[in-house]
């Protein structure tokens, strides 16, 4: 699966996950300490937004409340942005110059891992396949050094089981612990 692809059908399982959230949900805690449901989907928009900005593609403001909606009118634009662009050369994004491919796979990354947050903050189910999990993970493995973790918020990998699953690889590696989804639906809190 190429970049591109791997992006939009990210967008598409976490548009699955956010769909029909209603004003009760918007304040659910998520893996994410600092962010409820709210502040972790403007978060995501904002870093898609960074994103876009390294690569010199504007992104317009979101626009509607439904967060499904918010979360394609902010990746679109720069997905297509992106490809009129091509992946043969580099951005500078959070500190670091990385090629497009990799920039591109941030993306990914961060709708994937952060679909997974709100999946488990909504008892939802985030639909990404094992083999895009594992590309994802991959992509993860090439970004996310000791420091660039300190710089973007991610805690440092938490140990999985021999066998588990690559998403379950892929939370994990991101400083999540795959299990919380299995317990967190009785205990979700709100504040």
């Amino acid at each position: 699966m190429d970049e591109f692809t791997g992006a939009e059908r990210a967008l598409a399982a976490l548009r699955n996950v956010v769909q029909a959230v209603g004003d009760d949900d918007l304040h659910r805690l998520t893996p994410c300490p600092a962010y409820d449901v709210a502040a972790l989907t403007d978060h995501l928009i904002a870093t898609v937004a960074g994103l876009g900005a390294a690569a010199g593609i504007p992104s317009p403001a979101p626009r509607g409340d439904a967060l499904d909606h918010r979360a394609q009118h902010a990746v679109g634009p720069v997905l297509a942005g992106w490809r009129r662009r091509g992946l043969t050369g580099v951005v500078f994004f959070s500190g670091r110059t990385l090629p497009d491919r990799l920039a591109l796979g941030i993306l990914s990354l961060e709708l994937v891992v952060h679909g997974w947050d709100l999946a488990v903050a909504l008892h939802r189910r985030l639909d990404i396949s094992d083999a895009h999990a594992e590309q994802v993970l991959g992509l993860a493995q090439q970004t996310l050094t000791e420091e660039s973790r300190a710089v973007a918020g991610f805690d440092p990998p938490v140990p999985v089981p021999d066998g588990a699953g690559a998403l379950d690889r892929l939370v994990a590696f991101t400083g999540r612990d795959p299990h919380l989804r299995l317990s967190w639906g009785s205990s979700a809190r709100t504040p």
